[in-house]
């Protein structure tokens, strides 16, 4: 066993952003600017999932395999946004907030219609921790430059408890990555204070 620091142990929330495909990421330590929209506040954590599907070869002359190789990888994102409001379920159906302004006897409303249609919006995702760095108290950050929402949005209306939207992105391969590795993005952790 090693001699492991304190810090190597990950935890504490993040932070949502979503933007355009192609928005350049911010640098792990300057505030994401205007063109990252906040998703808000989220409920029970945020779960990043690196899945693969492999398959192992065989031959005739052994009983176990002799090689494997990866057939399939994904790269989900998933939490539950506790601001319910329709802006955020607008990011995920791809639609927009219809906004009637209150008039003389008129109510404002707001409305999202609920058809989603053949067309997946897709977007560039970041996700910020404060202290989720494994080398000190530092920030981390996942970026992902392409991906879409995904899964069902089951909004549960009960007395007890608050309405959260459930939220999957799903991670597509960038074509334009500068390298192979960087195709679904990258994981970035600040190691270090600047000299």
């Amino acid at each position: 066993m090693g001699n492991s620091q304190p810090y190597e142990i990950l935890t504490g929330v993040g932070t949502l952003y979503v933007a355009a495909v192609s928005t350049t990421f911010p640098a792990l330590t300057a505030t994401p600017n205007a063109s990252w929209t906040d998703l808000g506040e989220t409920e029970g954590g945020v779960t990043v999932t690196l899945s693969q599907t492999t398959v192992r070869l065989r031959t005739d002359q052994h009983t176990g395999p002799v090689k494997a190789i990866r057939t399939e990888e994904d790269l989900l994102i998933e939490t539950q946004l506790a601001e319910s409001t329709l802006e955020n379920m607008a990011k995920l159906h791809g639609m927009a907030v219809t906004d009637t302004p209150a008039a003389a006897g008129v109510i404002g409303t707001r409305a999202l219609a609920t058809h989603r249609g053949f067309t997946l919006d897709e977007y560039a995702f970041l996700f910020r921790g404060a202290s989720q760095s494994a080398y000190g108290d530092y920030p981390a950050q996942y970026e992902v430059p392409r991906g879409y929402f995904d899964g069902p949005i089951a909004l549960a209306h009960k007395k007890d408890d608050k309405v959260v939207i459930p939220v999957q992105f799903v991670a597509l391969e960038d074509p334009n990555a500068g390298s192979e590795d960087d195709r679904f993005g990258r994981l970035i952790m600040q190691d270090a204070a600047a000299i």
